[in-house]
């Protein structure tokens, strides 16, 4: 299992029954009942040759009594039992539908993870527009950064422009590794700016991104 699903997995919480939508091979539930974080999980796709993959490697494990594979438009199909819903390795526009379609699971979760493969702002925004309460976050470099977002629908006052932007988590700790991906991030920007005209109507914006990540890496608490 690579370092994304490790991670995701590892932002369980034990004895969580776990819905995994978009569960391609079925790696975080085998993984999530093999070390004893959950009694139950349901590995879900909405495509025929995941969901047989996915059970393929569940008999091959042994473990068909406790991982349930379920054909499922998002939770379309998916029990309301569950306390902890991933949906993970999509983008924020699937993962969007998934979560305002099944909003009556999302309330019987303890925690919904959430890893979009890009538009991690436009997660949090989403998540801020609900006024849900982001509970943790995890930054991860596999070939490239990946965001990981946890979640809950408890009542929270919608989130500054930074924290959704950069994540409230990740600002707080400021690893060495969210320091890396802000001077990953600021460089890119950089380049852009070099070859992009200044009458473009895009150069306005792109300036300002360029500010805050350079005030965020060397002088955060002005921000």
């Amino acid at each position: 299992m690579n370092k994304r699903l490790e991670a995701i997995k590892n932002l369980v919480e034990p004895g969580s029954v776990v819905a995994d939508i978009g569960t391609d091979h079925a790696f975080v539930p085998i993984a999530c009942i093999k070390e004893g974080l959950s009694p139950k999980c349901y590995a879900c796709d909405v495509i025929d040759g995941p969901c047989q993959i996915a059970k393929t490697n569940i008999e091959e494990e042994g473990l068909s009594s406790q991982i349930e594979v379920i054909k499922s438009n998002g939770f379309e199909h998916v029990p309301l039992d569950i306390d902890c819903a991933i949906i993970a390795g999509m983008g924020f526009g699937t993962a969007r539908e998934i979560l305002e379609d099944g909003m009556e699971h999302l309330y019987k979760c303890k925690q919904i993870i959430v890893q979009v493969n890009k538009d991690i702002i436009d997660l949090r925004r989403w998540i801020s527009n609900h006024h849900f309460t982001i509970t943790a976050e995890k930054l991860v470099y596999d070939d490239r950064f990946y965001q990981i977002v946890v979640f809950n629908t408890n009542y929270h006052s919608e989130y500054s422009d930074l924290h959704v932007t950069f994540g409230p988590f990740l600002m707080k700790e400021r690893s060495e590794l969210f320091i890396d991906y802000l001077k990953d991030s600021l460089n890119t920007y950089k380049m852009i700016e070099e070859v992009l005209p200044k009458t473009d109507a895009r150069y306005p914006e792109l300036s300002q991104k360029i500010q805050i990540f350079t005030a965020l890496l060397n002088k955060p608490s002005e921000l």
